[in-house]
């Protein structure tokens, strides 16, 4: 496992712990907040957020960081692709996520997570991990997940179950 070799996964592929550097630890590039049912790549230009967002992180690289913790989750934007370009571009090097985000009243949440068990969501999140995101073969370094405050719901208790799970596996 990745814990016990030490080594960190970025879109790029595994680096070690050593090399990591200055990291900016919670940041995003890009996330659309239309809702995890109408959430799609087609809702803006990959190039375009490609040209927009280079300069930034050629600043942050400029300054010293070797590090970026990208924390945009699957149904709020993650593009993977665009995270995997940017790296290259930039020299940084870049962590994405699997996971899902329950905050916001589980507007970001897919309908399968709903019906789903966390053992089922967290195989979905271990496939990422061993074979990529969505056919990319870019995988995860990290798990994310956001409930909402106070009593937590059946669902933000089943995604923190999973995100537990997946962890161990």
């Amino acid at each position: 496992s990745a814990k016990s070799q030490g080594i960190i996964m970025t879109v790029t592929g595994a680096i070690t712990k050593e090399i990591m550097g200055i990291t900016l630890t919670h940041e995003h590039v890009l996330v659309d907040f239309i809702g995890a049912d109408q959430v799609s790549p087609s809702r803006y230009n990959a190039d375009e957020a490609y040209k927009a967002i280079l300069p930034h992180l050629l600043l942050i690289k400029g300054l010293g960081c070797q590090t970026f913790v990208e924390c945009t989750p699957a149904y709020l934007g993650r593009d993977v692709k665009l995270l995997q370009r940017l790296s290259t571009a930039s020299g940084l090097y870049i962590i994405t996520n699997t996971g899902y985000y329950g905050a916001g009243n589980d507007k970001f949440v897919p309908k399968h997570a709903l019906t789903e068990s966390a053992d089922q969501l967290a195989e979905r999140w271990l496939k990422e991990w061993n074979e990529g995101i969505d056919g990319t073969g870019i995988k995860p370094g990290f798990i994310k997940i956001g409930v909402d405050s106070g009593v937590l719901s059946d669902i933000d208790a089943k995604l923190i179950r999973a995100a537990a799970k997946t962890s161990i596996k």
